[in-house]
């Protein structure tokens, strides 16, 4: 996450020489199926409590409770050198929150973080790929869209997606209610862009917003004589979109002015996302321990019986349990939050076709978490970056562990080699993409120590 929390500075890598005595069943897990790879620390259990798994590498068969998922082998969408820029040596690359969406049309786009995730970037900048093939391969990457974090895509009647804008800014100066952003719509499978400067506003916020962070790689405080003036807010457009009782309902999160921690909400637009409001508070920092950063980084989707139910941020690391909350009145309100097993950052929802709820998160690592009662009260894991790591062919590709010199106090046990920023994309019925990331953190040590995107095949089995 970026703009809204600033993020840990980073500092030279340095790596285990051998594996850690860790164990890779976690409490009250069984691992049915394991492959260890030379000189690298494996995370947690493969599979829940019962699970049967075959094959030693991928495709792999994983059978949980009710449950046949098939895994298939990673796809490469990009690999990317890491670099350097501005004047504190940040590396851009190397956290690149990786996003996706499918059009109507049945093509797929994969966005990538082409800056550094701090606050005080000069200018944002993403990279985005095209698949016409259902993610078996991908085209060349263009680098126009003007955000760090993913936009919300919102498939249209004539089979367009709407890009709803990730960062909001002031509509005048001094106005710290009402905002502006770009519109984005991608037409024909990707092979069409229309870029609308300040074509999303959002009126008559009901709370002031918060100062939004960076003034140019140079920390907080404001530079002197910069032109034009940054006037981005501390609100954001995060997660999913839903056509809810006649309207568009998005979710998102932000700061209210003079206060430390963020909230999160759903904003509305009856306008097919050209306007939005304030339209509910979904949680705000209220009952969390010390320390968390509050609601923010949010997934949301419309369950069988016509609930919706979101799960979202309020920490990173495996400390931070995903909260979750439920609307039974079309988003007006929402439950007080309860605690899932899942950690920790920007969580990615589906109910497949055949009433799978599936969610993937991690930091540390990267997991999917499986449930098949409908609301998602029980829920089964699989350890995608062990998984992984079994089909790495080579080091440059494996997601390892890693010590930040810049922060010794930390859990080495914290600290992998990816984002955690994840996406599930239904790509057909009860077929799916995860696309994660693999980048060499906090650095690359050579030339061949690549940042990865990756879109891994998944399919889910009702038994």
């Amino acid at each position: 996450m970026q703009k809204i929390i600033p993020a840990i500075p980073g500092g030279g890598a340095v790596r285990y020489p051998a594996p850690m005595n860790l164990p890779l069943v976690s409490a009250g897990l069984r691992l049915v199926s394991r492959v260890l790879v030379p000189g690298l620390l494996l995370a947690g259990a493969l599979t829940a409590a019962g699970a049967e798994v075959s094959g030693g590498g991928l495709p792999r068969t994983i059978r949980l409770a009710g449950l046949r998922v098939t895994i298939g082998r990673p796809v490469q969408v990009a690999a990317q050198l890491a670099w350097e820029e501005g004047p504190n040596h940040r590396w851009v690359m190397n956290h690149p929150v990786p996003s996706a969406a499918r059009f109507p049309t049945g093509e797929l786009l994969v966005t990538y973080a082409l800056d550094s995730d701090y606050n005080d970037n000069p200018r944002n900048v993403s990279g985005i790929q095209f698949s016409t093939d259902g993610g078996q391969s991908w085209g060349k990457r263009y680098n126009f869209l003007g955000e760090h974090q993913a936009l919300i895509y919102t498939p249209e009647p004539d089979g367009a997606l709407m890009g709803i804008p990730a960062y909001l800014f002031r509509a005048q100066p001094g106005d710290n209610r009402n905002f502006e952003a770009g519109y984005t719509r991608l037409e024909h499978g990707g092979r069409r862009i229309v870029l609308e400067p300040r074509g999303v506003r959002v009126l008559d916020w009901p709370w002031p917003a918060a100062e939004g962070y960076g003034n140019g790689f140079y920390g907080l405080e404001p530079v002197p004589g910069l032109s034009p003036v940054r006037d981005n807010v501390a609100l954001a457009f995060d997660g999913n979109a839903l056509e809810e009782d006649g309207r568009l309902l998005a979710t998102g999160y932000g700061m209210r002015d003079g206060e430390k921690v963020l909230q999160n909400f759903l904003l509305a637009s009856e306008d097919r996302g050209r306007t939005w409001r304030y339209f509910a508070k979904v949680a705000d920092a209220t009952g969390l321990p010390a320390g968390a950063e509050g609601p923010n980084e949010i997934a949301m989707i419309r369950l069988a019986d016509g609930d919706l139910m979101t799960v979202f941020r309020v920490g990173s690391g495996s400390a931070w349990k995903l909260r979750r909350s439920y609307s039974h009145d079309h988003g007006r309100t929402w439950s007080p939050p309860d605690v899932l097993p899942a950690w920790s950052v920007e969580p990615s929802l589906v109910r497949t076709a055949n009433g799978t709820i599936l969610l993937s998160t991690g930091r540390p690592g990267i997991r999917l978490w499986c449930s098949t009662d409908g609301r998602g009260q029980a829920w089964q894991d699989i350890d995608i970056v062990a998984l992984h790591n079994a089909w790495a062919p080579d080091a440059s590709c494996r997601i390892g562990q890693y010590r930040d010199p810049a922060a010794p106090e930390m859990d080495p046990g914290e600290l992998w080699q990816t984002s955690s920023y994840t996406e599930l994309v239904e790509v057909a019925p009860n077929r799916l993409i995860l696309v994660y990331d693999r980048s060499p953190k906090p650095r690359p040590e050579n030339k061949a120590d690549l940042t990865r995107i990756y879109a891994l095949p998944i399919e889910i089995e009702r038994e």
